[in-house]
Formats: structure tokens, sequence, C-alpha cells
């Protein structure tokens, strides 16, 4: 269920499968009808979870403007 610019966020880099920044985000969102968003709200959206949440956000930042799941970070540190 897509309630927030954050849940719109993670089912699109579910999948995706990969890293991508602000911009394709939304405008991935947009397309697929998920949310409506600026590039600069979804990079601030992102930005401010992973201040507030560390470790505990379900995202990690990977490069200036390049986000993934903090799930597939763990996963290829593990193998």
């Amino acid at each position: 269920m897509i309630n927030t610019i954050l849940d719109a966020c993670r089912y699109v880099l579910e999948d995706q499968g990969e890293a991508q920044s602000s911009y394709w985000l939304s405008s991935i969102m947009m397309e697929m009808k998920l949310w409506r968003a600026s590039e600069s709200q979804v990079r601030i959206s992102l930005d401010r979870d992973i201040e507030k949440y560390g470790d505990s956000s379900p995202f990690v930042k990977v490069a200036e403007d390049l986000y993934a799941l903090r799930s597939w970070k763990e996963r290829s540190c593990g193998e």
C-alpha cells in the first residue's frame, strides 16, 4: 500500500532492483501513477529519512544523488 512518498520510493526501488537517482525515482513514480512528487521532494524526503533514522532507515545513499534499499547493501556485504 502506498501512503507516503517514501512508500512510493521503496516500491520503485524494489521494482527497479537497483539504485536510482531522485530524478529517476520521481519520474518513475509519476509514470507508474504511484505518487506525484518533484525530484527535489524525493531527494529531501529520502535524505531526511536517512538522517532521522540512520541505520534503521530502509534507504541508503550510495552516491551524491543515488539511493538504494539498505537491505541490498546488507545482502551484498554478507555474501
